[in-house]
């Protein structure tokens, strides 16, 4: 008997079965044709951490079969070997690969996240499904870095909705891209991305509140705020979350930190907790809200280089400036010849991106966006902008045409 996972958020009160429901022995919960009739034999079900049905019950039992028919006729494989041409794992559910563009992808690993987020305490499985996310995060930003950068820091510095999933996905992917200069085993990245992901679990609703709300934080919520490190560690738990470096991250990723000078001696959850924070710091400056407009770029990365009464600039906040330059891809910037561009990537010297004018000296729309290299001169970088003080649209498949292929083409 072939089992397949089934996602414990399909089921609902009132609903008529239309598979038998199983635990991971095979063994009979509920037959198909009856109903769940109460509240209470719906949380007993849910409360197990794995349900299975068989796999030609299920739709998505069917996809996999036929996903593994069209395998095994590419492959020219007999009929007897089937099974291995059957991503079901015995009783995991197949491993959903994102298709479409990059954009799409981007878009749906935010819907998912979302998604998590907002059912943590219900959703089966949430450390595995949250691991899946990470490996999304890498495989994407590994296929291409700099449309990534574009796309989920444009989106970032325009956008007020969503603004908790997508600050923590930004942040998660710059994490994700720091991890080795800070010598993080995989392990390690991938237990700072998921806290990254997850930090801020227990307050994602306020967020997206306070991202447009005009007035100040009530009492309460400024000490759901103050709590939300040690709330978010908590809900992880109950959720089923047991990697210990994600917990802890989550939950002082806000607390005060001190170490050794070179952060490379930090022992590796306090060096991991310091990526995150300075992270944090460095895209919350940038978002904009509705009690407040976000701070420029150039802003941003003093805040992060130069920290109050250091001695010397931040690791950290130096690394993100390397990495992206000092106005990131997707911002905005105003140039000497009076046109305002977007930052299309990083050139070869940190304050000297390639852009891409995307208004004229008169805020007119252009058109057609013009790139350009800031290094020559008579198109330098004037002043870095306020993204959502740019009134512009833009059609990201022909920005992500636009991005060129190193430094220097």
């Amino acid at each position: 008997m072939d089992l397949i996972e089934l996602p414990l958020d399909k089921l609902t009160l009132g609903m008529s079965l239309n598979c038998t429901l199983r635990d991971e022995k095979g063994m009979i919960l509920l037959a198909k044709g009856h109903r769940i009739e109460t509240k209470v034999q719906l949380e007993n079900i849910r409360g197990r951490k794995r349900i299975f049905a068989e796999i030609d019950e299920t739709e998505e039992g069917l996809r996999a079969m036929m996903s593994g028919l069209t395998k095994l006729n590419h492959a020219g494989g007999a009929i007897k070997d089937f099974s291995k041409y059957l991503n079901v794992n015995q009783g995991g559910a197949a491993e959903e690969k994102l298709t479409g563009t990059l954009v799409e992808r981007w878009g749906a690993v935010e819907s998912k996240l979302g998604g998590l987020l907002a059912s943590i305490t219900t959703t089966a499985d949430c450390q595995k499904k949250l691991y899946l996310l990470d490996k999304y995060i890498q495989t994407q930003t590994k296929e291409d870095s700099q449309a990534t950068q574009f796309l989920l820091f444009n989106r970032a510095v325009t956008h007020f909705s969503g603004y908790s999933v997508l600050h923590s996905l930004l942040c998660a992917t710059l994490a994700n891209s720091l991890a080795s200069n800070f010598r993080l085993s995989d392990e390690e990245r991938r237990s700072l991305v998921c806290a990254a992901l997850t930090m801020n679990v227990a307050m994602t609703r306020l967020q997206d509140a306070l991202a447009v709300q005009q007035a100040p934080p009530t009492p309460v919520q400024r000490k759901d705020i103050e709590n939300h490190g040690a709330a978010g560690k908590q809900a992880l738990i109950d959720a089923g979350v047991t990697d210990e470096m994600w917990l802890e991250i989550v939950a002082q990723h806000h607390a005060p930190l001190e170490g050794p000078e070179a952060l490379a001696d930090w022992p590796a959850l306090p060096r991991a907790t310091k990526i995150l924070q300075m992270v944090d710091r460095y895209t919350a400056a940038m978002s904009p809200r509705k009690s407040r407009t976000g701070r420029t770029a150039r802003d941003s990365a003093r805040s992060v280089i130069v920290q109050a009464g250091a001695a010397k600039h931040d690791e950290v906040g130096t690394a993100l400036i390397g990495m992206l330059g000092v106005c990131p891809p997707g911002t905005y910037v105003k140039l000497v010849p009076g046109e305002t561009a977007v930052v299309m990537r990083r050139g070869v010297k940190p304050g000297e991106p390639w852009v891409a004018s995307v208004l004229n000296r008169n805020d007119e729309p252009i058109s057609i966006p013009r790139l350009h290299d800031t290094s020559r001169e008579g198109l330098a970088i004037q002043s870095a902008l306020i993204a959502s003080t740019v009134r512009v649209n833009l059609r990201m498949d022909v920005m992500l045409r636009l991005i060129p292929t190193s430094k220097s083409p």
